[in-house]
């Protein structure tokens, strides 16, 4: 018989967030696969490495982040090769995410070449952003506001910061600048953000000036726009 696969979302750093459908998950895999780049790995491991299974291998998985869309490509095939040959041995894997799986997730790559082959459970994790909110004691919404989710920057990102009331922006250490120089321009804005929310290092930053220099890759803000 084939292995299982668990696709689960450990939340944004604090081991406390973990639901206990993902700790029994990570006690039932013999293999636990965690993505390569060095902070998240390290995060992940971290999160987890009270509840995974003794006997567990750990593999890590690498995702490039080149321009070379191929090589992107290539490389979440590859991995998910790797992946179903440890399920193909009756192993059950678990397959590590910071957050959840299904939100800007490496996990969901590799799922798109698994889903029809094998029995496959994804956990749901805790968003960095909700994880905020309940820091703050703060509301992401009320009534009938608006949310709207960004990782970018461009024309897109910009109608959706005029347009909803409250804006998570994610992978903001890509374009802090710009969401810097934004802001500056525009005082109808309130801004928060957390650098490694629910580690033992969480800061939190309400004054943009933050944003000149280059913030932590573990950052994530909310802009909420002021309705006079």
């Amino acid at each position: 018989m084939k292995g299982k696969l668990y696709g689960i979302g450990i939340g944004p750093g604090d081991a406390d967030l973990l639901t206990l459908k993902a700790v029994k998950a990570l006690k039932n895999a013999d293999v636990v696969f965690v993505p390569k780049s060095k902070e998240q790995a390290s995060t992940a491991l971290k999160i987890t490495s009270e509840f995974i299974n003794e006997n567990a291998v750990i593999e890590h998985l690498e995702f490039p982040m080149a321009r070379d869309i191929q090589v992107r490509l290539d490389s979440r095939k590859n991995n998910a090769i790797a992946v179903s040959k440890v399920l193909d041995e009756g192993k059950n894997a678990a397959f590590l995410t910071l957050g959840d799986p299904m939100l800007y997730s490496t996990y969901s790559y590799v799922l798109e070449h698994l889903i029809s082959d094998y029995s496959i459970e994804t956990i749901p994790g805790i968003y960095s952003f909700s994880a905020i909110s309940n820091t703050l004691n703060t509301p992401l919404v009320k009534g009938n506001e608006t949310l709207s989710v960004i990782c970018n920057w461009g024309d897109n990102e910009l109608q959706l910061l005029q347009q909803a009331n409250t804006i998570v922006c994610m992978k903001i250490s890509a374009y802090y600048a710009d969401l810097y120089t934004f802001l500056k321009e525009n005082e109808s804005y309130e801004f928060c953000m957390i650098t490694d929310v629910g580690k033992e290092g969480q800061k939190v930053f309400t004054d943009i000036e933050i944003l000149k220099d280059k913030v932590p890759y573990f950052s994530t803000a909310i802009v909420k726009r002021i309705v006079q």
